[in-house]
């Protein structure tokens, strides 16, 4: 992570939003409040909401806020290895749906580990194909990235809101695990929070808050939402 001065702006919050139009600021307000303060708050962008279309693919102003697994494999695994934001921007880049995204780069008050969160509104085909797809049997095992070998393994899900599934990208040697993931689907709306790999106490095992995380953030959601949203 770059260094920002104290009392500096960080310089990546200056790259400008891809998407056509003011998004929906409910979105923002749905996401978990960013819980740095002081001199921290320097290295979070603030969230975001991105109304579709996305003009410039190649921009860093959706993925900066999202984590993603460095296991990539091919295409039909970008939404689980990367995030539901880069199948939103690749497969359903369109006037009517939109993307709301945000990190938390330190631990919470809590002791909520780095995460962070995606809320998607648009049609409800689009939030359907988001929600609940099978694993493609091309990404349970990839071994195209020699560097970065790993795969998706599913996992017990929180069952909140309409429906909901978890899912490990795992790796191979020191990561056994790069990232944890849970999706759920609101109405109106779908939500994902990740998780990456990441030091902590002894002990503790970064996956194991995804649950408590992901459901205060459909609770969130869901209070500030309803059920008003395009969907």
């Amino acid at each position: 992570m770059a260094v920002v001065p104290a009392g500096s702006p960080n310089p990546q919050a200056a790259i400008p939003n891809p998407g056509t139009g003011a998004g929906d600021p409910r979105l923002a307000a749905a996401l978990l409040p960013q819980s740095a303060s002081g001199h921290l708050r320097a290295f979070l962008l603030p969230p975001a909401v991105v109304a579709l279309p996305d003009r410039d693919p190649r921009s860093l102003f959706i993925p900066l806020r999202q984590y993603s697994a460095a296991v990539t494999g091919p295409p039909e695994c970008a939404g689980w290895t990367a995030g539901l934001w880069l199948e939103v921007v690749t497969s359903f880049n369109q006037a009517g749906v939109q993307l709301a995204v945000t990190q938390q780069s330190v631990p919470g008050p809590s002791g909520w580990p780095m995460f962070s969160e995606a809320i998607i509104t648009g049609p409800a085909a689009v939030l359907g194909s988001l929600a609940d797809p099978a694993v493609p049997a091309g990404c349970r095992t990839i071994t195209s990235q020699t560097a970065y070998p790993g795969g998706i393994q599913t996992l017990a899900a929180t069952r909140a809101g309409l429906g909901s599934r978890a899912f490990e990208v795992t790796g191979a040697g020191k990561f056994p695990v790069w990232t944890w993931a849970e999706v759920v689907r609101g109405p109106g709306f779908v939500l994902e929070v990740r998780i990456p790999v990441q030091s902590g106490p002894p002990g503790s095992a970064p996956g194991a808050s995804l649950a408590s995380i992901t459901a205060a953030a459909y609770q969130r959601a869901i209070r500030t939402l309803g059920a008003t949203t395009t969907g």
